[in-house]
């Protein structure tokens, strides 16, 4: 009787770990399967990507599209326009590093507005400054051209404010740390309803001859971990598993020599 009475205690007492158990797996399992449609997810949009860069270039979206634009539907789509380049160039820092051009490091994205044969305006980045040339009088030959002319581009989406570094710009400076059109309409003194919400990156072949800006340096790189986090996820499952499998061995341990115990009495 005795014997059954700790059988019944020792059964008791896995209750509590075996539902902390399933509740440990089930929160684990849950993270996991999220991370692998989040994967899903990463993947197809590389996918879509890929087929933006290497689609046919289109018109840009214009004013009648701006209200509801899909930000991410048109980011990296290539696109090519006609008209010409307004007076000014804006600075955004940034570090470029693995350039496809003979400059990197430190330095700027050069920024000129550009008034569409539409009418309507979108900056454009000519491309990369290193940061000892950021003045337009130190690299001769490297100015927007002007006149009537076609450039081709890639869109990119808008850095607004809590994107990029959290550095304050310095207009007398000329330095700006975020590609956000509505903060260079502004230091530009633009009407802000006649400029694009995004910019667009010139693509290398419509840059500047003497190659400075150093244009066609678009990034396309995503981050994508996720397969590895559901690893880790599904392998913290299987390692509560494995834990709570070693106590049930030790608990059985226990119980026989407890059984052998009682037999010898």
């Amino acid at each position: 009787m005795a014997n059954r009475n700790e059988r019944r205690k020792l059964g008791a007492g896995f209750i509590v770990p075996g539902v902390l158990l399933v509740a440990i797996v089930g929160i684990l399992v849950s993270l996991g399967n999220w991370q692998m449609r989040r994967l899903s997810w990463k993947l197809d949009l590389i996918d879509k990507v890929d087929s933006r860069l290497n689609a046919e270039p289109a018109d840009p979206p214009g004013p009648e599209n701006w209200a509801n634009i899909d930000a991410d539907a048109i980011a990296y789509r290539q696109v090519r326009m006609s008209g010409r380049y307004l007076p000014g160039e804006f600075h955004v820092f940034t570090s470029l590093s693995d350039p496809k051009g003979r400059y990197g490091g430190p330095g700027y994205w050069v920024m000129t507005p550009f008034r569409t044969s539409a009418g309507w305006i979108v900056f454009v980045n000519r491309g990369f400054v290193p940061q000892d040339l950021k003045a337009a009088s130190s690299r001769p030959g490297s100015e927007a051209p002007q006149g009537d002319l076609t450039l081709g581009g890639t869109v990119r989406q808008a850095e607004p404010e809590g994107t990029g570094p959290s550095f304050e710009a310095e207009p007398e400076k000329n330095i700006w740390y975020r590609r956000d059109p509505a903060q260079l309409a502004l230091a530009g003194g633009l009407a802000r309803v006649d400029v694009a919400p995004y910019t667009v990156d010139l693509n290398a072949g419509s840059g500047s001859p003497n190659g400075l800006p150093q244009a066609g340096e678009t990034k396309v790189s995503f981050k994508n971990p996720h397969l590895g986090y559901a690893m880790t996820w599904y392998g913290l499952a299987l390692s509560a598993i494995g834990v709570f499998a070693v106590y049930l061995m030790g608990a059985h341990r226990r119980r026989k020599a407890g059984d052998r115990t009682v037999s010898s009495a």
